[in-house]
């Protein structure tokens, strides 16, 4: 080793330990995001357990949807480490609903859908605000882009997603009769009256739209209030500058 290193120049070995330096400082970051994954995914599956579905917000149309906090933790992951990491938040609790019988299994992959979307959805915003940001440099343009595009992309999802629950996949596979029930509930605090199964799946897709738009703006709103303030203990935290600060210099 010692010959190998007599026969290199000054500049090689400057070079050398540049790159061990850039590679170190990648390996620890990619550690921090995976360690940071692996307690965010924690405390949201902790989330489901302390703050269970019969305590959560309900939505008032549609009682049986609820506002669940745990989607937070995705989000708040996705703003500190990146997307890599909030993918892993919602798999670790989606794994954890599905394990403690949450829904099984129906429920918990519905909710991991709508998850993912808002999280394609925030990537996609950021991707857009980075190539417009020469002209809008803003942060709260910032954030509208991502909002705006994660709730499109949740929204859009899970129309189909849902469309095909309501009439195939609950129905048929799992023998739930959606439709009966939901007409049910929009008969107790709407007062509607149906023509048939068609206008349930309709006013079905509208009311769980205007849900997913809602539980957007919660999901992502409160992280960014609560991220804000630790934005300053941020290099601590993710050892560097938070993943979505890159977005904000320009």
């Amino acid at each position: 080793m010692n010959v190998i290193l007599e026969g290199l120049s000054s500049c090689d070995l400057l070079c050398a330990a540049l790159a061990f330096q850039m590679a170190e400082g990648l390996f620890a970051r990619k550690s921090v995001g995976l360690a940071g994954a692996a307690v965010f995914g924690s405390l949201a599956a902790l989330s489901t357990v302390i703050i269970s579905a019969r305590i959560q917000p309900a939505f008032p149309i549609l009682p049986f949807l609820r506002f669940d906090p745990a989607e937070l933790f995705s989000v708040l992951a996705f703003l500190i480490f990146g997307p890599v990491p909030a993918f892993i938040v919602a798999t670790v609790h989606w794994i954890f609903l599905t394990a403690t019988g949450s829904g099984t299994p129906l429920g918990p992959a519905v909710k991991f859908v709508a998850v993912i979307a808002t999280l394609v959805g925030l990537w996609i915003g950021t991707r857009v605000y980075d190539r417009l940001a020469n002209r809008y440099q803003s942060l709260w343009f910032a954030v509208a882009c991502m909002l705006v595009f994660a709730m499109f992309a949740r929204v859009g999802i899970l129309l189909i997603v849902n469309y095909y629950v309501f009439t195939y996949i609950g129905p048929v596979i799992f023998g739930i009769d959606y439709l009966s029930f939901s007409e049910k509930t929009l008969q107790a605090t709407l007062g509607l009256q149906f023509a048939g199964p068609w206008d349930v799946v309709v006013a079905m897709l509208l009311y769980t739209s205007i849900f997913n738009v809602l539980q957007t703006v919660f999901s992502i709103i409160i992280p960014y209030i609560i991220f804000m303030p630790l934005s300053v203990k941020i290099p601590e935290i993710a050892s560097g500058a938070p993943w979505i600060s890159k977005f904000m210099k320009h």
